[in-house]
């Protein structure tokens, strides 16, 4: 059997007695994690386990701030684009319908295609909020073939002439994110309990349970996995039906809804290009984060690789000083595609083979999820206000914190239901908010957008 390290013994420093007069409870609890993350870090690298630590926690600390909420919902106004395009609009002589409303005025000036030739108009009556008129600005017909895209492009007056009679309106869109309730729990006989140990720390004499670490642990995996992973249960759903609660939208849910999604893994700089693009046209952050999957990495540096070919065809940006004692890096991290940067990073949860990396999920679940950084804008309570593109918020007023909230019963007070263990319950109160879903990008690995 080969040797394995056990995490109780990589403390650093004796393990103490307990203490006299000092009682385990839930509030001088410790896993053996956060105690070399805040008094050793530099045991960390040596808390081994057989297959890791088992967190997967990473995207949501990184991309993600933290805040608060105390409602059972969250909502914020997200704008649509500044210019409006009207796009299916049929034409039958100078008589346009569009199928959404149109938002035009009297004196508008307009450019329309129909794929194959281009006229400017000018508006000079509007029949409905979907119908209007537009007159030629060359001599001649039209001569649509198709149905035609309408872009406003400017106004046109006459020396003497009054303002429009209306402004145009900007609806925002309400984006709606609900309250999620999580719990686990973890009981033992107060016979095993002699199996914890106590650690000094400036803060006073901590106690810890391997076991309990394990399960805070897993509870910490399952909550960064409702985060991103869970799907709101829809309404009339059999589980809704019978009275189960439907959660709240995680991340991936509310790209599929409001962003960029992909089939298949990244594999061309054309792949990264076809990205690039797509992001000027949703919005302004130029530098996004990938967090991708092993395949998706090995693609990642397949492409970087070949970029520097010595076949022909291929690319030379440069030369470097080998020596024999010099490692070859063959993995790359960032690359800049069309002004916009992409920087790659493994995310741990897309392979493990409990959870996104078993084996059917490997051709249904993601490849690849594609983040801006930064900031954007949003309407909350009237007021325009920036917010980080994702802020993951647990649910508090000041007097009650439902974030990764344990008790402990049966250590020092009598279990409430009499027996002779000592139990942990965790809880956490949740819910996300995802600003500009459109400049994030989901691709998944096999064919599973149609």
């Amino acid at each position: 059997m080969a040797f394995e390290l056990l995490s109780t013994n990589l403390l650093g420093q004796a393990i103490i007695d307990q203490p006299g007069g000092v009682l385990a409870t839930s509030e001088n609890f410790i896993d053996p994690y956060t105690y070399a993350q805040q008094y050793m870090p530099e045991l960390i690298g040596e808390l081994h386990m057989r297959n890791g630590k088992g967190s997967i926690i990473g995207f949501c600390r990184i991309t993600g701030s933290m805040d608060t909420y105390a409602s059972d919902q969250i909502q914020h106004m997200e704008e649509g684009r500044l210019h409006n395009i009207l796009k299916g609009v049929t034409v039958a002589g100078n008589n346009f319908t569009s199928p959404t409303p149109h938002n035009l005025r009297v004196k508008d000036r307009i450019k329309i295609s129909d794929g194959i030739r281009e006229r400017q108009a000018t508006v000079s009556a509007i029949t409905s909020p979907t119908v209007f008129v537009a007159l030629n600005d060359a001599a001649g017909a039209y001569g649509f073939t198709d149905t035609v895209d309408v872009i406003n492009i400017s106004s046109t007056f006459g020396k003497g002439e009054g303002q429009f009679e209306k402004g145009k309106n900007w609806n925002g869109t309400t984006i709606t994110n609900f309250t999620h309730i999580m719990k686990e729990t973890y009981s033992i006989s107060k016979s095993n309990m002699v199996h914890k140990s106590w650690v000094m720390t400036p803060e006073g004499p901590k106690w810890f349970n391997h076991e309990m670490e394990r399960t805070g642990t897993m509870f910490e995996n399952e909550e960064e996995l409702t985060q991103i992973f869970h799907v709101r249960a829809a309404t009339g759903s059999d589980s809704v039906n019978a009275g189960f609660a439907p959660g709240l939208k995680g991340v991936v849910q509310q790209i599929e809804e409001r962003g960029n999604i992909g089939n298949q893994y990244i594999t061309t700089v054309g792949d990264l290009s076809n990205i690039a693009r797509r992001a000027k046209q949703q919005g302004t952050c130029r530098s996004f984060t990938v967090w991708a999957d092993h395949t998706q990495m090995a693609f990642f540096r397949t492409l970087m690789s070949s970029v520097n070919s010595s076949f022909a065809g291929g690319a030379n940006y440069g030369i470097f000083n080998n020596s024999r004692d010099m490692a070859l890096a063959l993995d790359f991290s960032s690359v800049i595609i069309d002004g916009v940067s992409f920087h790659f990073t493994p995310w741990t949860v897309l392979e493990d083979p409990t959870l996104m990396g078993s084996a059917k999920f490997m051709t249904t679940n993601i490849a690849c999820l594609i983040v801006p950084a930064g900031e954007n804008y949003v309407t909350e309570n009237g007021n325009t206000v920036t917010r980080p593109y994702l802020t993951l918020r647990h649910r508090s007023d000041g007097s009650v914190n439902r974030n990764k909230q344990i008790d402990i019963y049966g250590l020092g007070t009598p279990h409430p239901e009499r027996k002779d263990i000592m139990t942990a319950d965790y809880l956490s109160e949740i819910t996300n908010q995802l600003v500009g879903a459109n400049n994030y990008t989901v691709v998944r690995r096999g064919t599973f957008y149609s």
